[in-house]
């Protein structure tokens, strides 16, 4: 099995590059073969050109540029080649990191991640699966019941990124209260974290 590690914090202290390698230990122990994108070390460009962007002539989606940009090939090959999709990346300003974004913008392109015409672009995803795991500063619960905005930023990222293919979300699991915890309790976040893995 191969998973494909999507990964943004720019800070190696940080509370999501303990989950990155908390997962990828987890997941190495389950004999996975585990690929980490590390967006901020490679420096990955999030701005997509007017060339690469898609929009309607005569009623058809094209785009000046017809072919993907070689550093996009290579994310989606690696996406293909994958099983099994982890996405690693703080919640801030109620959102993903613009890298992130960015990421999503250039590589979930037509044609490739979704399509309306093309039947054969949902099923190279099919028997894939996806997990989100997000840090953030808000609480989880509030008054007993999830955050409102976990709930919102759910359904514009996990619940909408697959929604055209064939992937399977597993879970979208947030973190909550990240900079407010101890050291004591962030482990025990970590301790979550090798149990979801190992119960993949």
């Amino acid at each position: 099995m191969k998973a494909l590690i999507i990964f943004a914090h720019p800070r190696e202290e940080s509370f999501s590059h303990a989950l990155l390698d908390t997962v990828t230990k987890a997941l190495q122990a389950k004999n996975y073969q585990v690929t980490v994108r590390d967006l901020y070390a490679m420096n990955f460009n999030p701005i997509l050109q007017g060339k690469d962007a898609i929009h309607i002539e005569d009623g058809q989606f094209v785009r000046e540029q017809e072919d993907f940009p070689d550093e996009i090939k290579l994310e989606q090959q690696l996406m293909l080649a994958s099983d099994l999709y982890i996405y690693i990346f703080p919640i801030w300003w109620n959102g993903m990191p613009a890298i992130m974004k960015g990421y999503i913008d250039r590589v979930f392109q037509h044609g490739f991640a979704y399509s309306f015409d093309d039947p054969a672009v949902r099923d190279q995803f099919l028997g894939k699966r996806a997990l989100f795991l997000t840090p953030t500063g808000q609480p989880q619960l509030i008054d007993g019941e999830e955050n409102p905005l976990s709930v919102a930023i759910k359904t514009v990222t996990s619940g909408w990124l697959f929604n055209s293919n064939g992937v399977e979300v597993i879970d979208h699991i947030f973190y909550g209260r990240v900079p407010y915890l101890t050291r004591a309790e962030l482990e025990d976040y970590l301790e979550d974290t090798r149990q979801i893995i190992n119960k993949l």
